[in-house]
């Protein structure tokens, strides 16, 4: 059980160093919602992927006096998880934005079978669009 303190400390990454997106990750899927961290310190990343899960990533390195950097990842449904907890911990109005619009509209247009209807399809289109437009 991860603490309140825990998920706070977790809003202030994703506010500080995070993202909220919606990325296609599969090139026959519609884009799914993403929240990534990216850092030069991979113990704090390894300390999110311990109590949210998600993926590792090192980052490419284009110089040999650069540090090493990261990025913690988590995608679909355990993105939309994490963000149901640190929601009431966030402070950066466009994170703010595109949290509620994910948790308020992403599973309404989204069939966990994949089979979209013309009107599913239409209704993620939209949603895609909106989340595109915020800042």
């Amino acid at each position: 059980m991860v603490s309140d303190t825990e998920i706070a400390y977790s809003a202030g990454m994703l506010d500080g160093e995070g993202s909220i997106a919606l990325t296609r990750n599969h090139p026959s899927r519609w884009p799914s919602p993403q929240v990534s961290v990216s850092t030069t310190d991979a113990e704090v990343l390894e300390w999110l992927k311990q109590r949210f899960g998600g993926v590792i990533v090192h980052k490419r390195t284009y110089a040999p006096h650069h540090k090493a950097a990261y990025d913690w990842k988590l995608t679909d449904r355990k993105a939309l998880a994490f963000l149901t907890q640190v929601r009431q911990f966030l402070v950066i109005e466009r994170k703010i934005q595109k949290c509620d619009l994910l948790l308020g509209e992403y599973v309404a247009c989204t069939p966990r079978n994949g089979r979209y209807t013309p009107e599913m399809a239409r209704k993620k289109q939209a949603l895609i669009d909106k989340f595109a437009s915020l800042p």
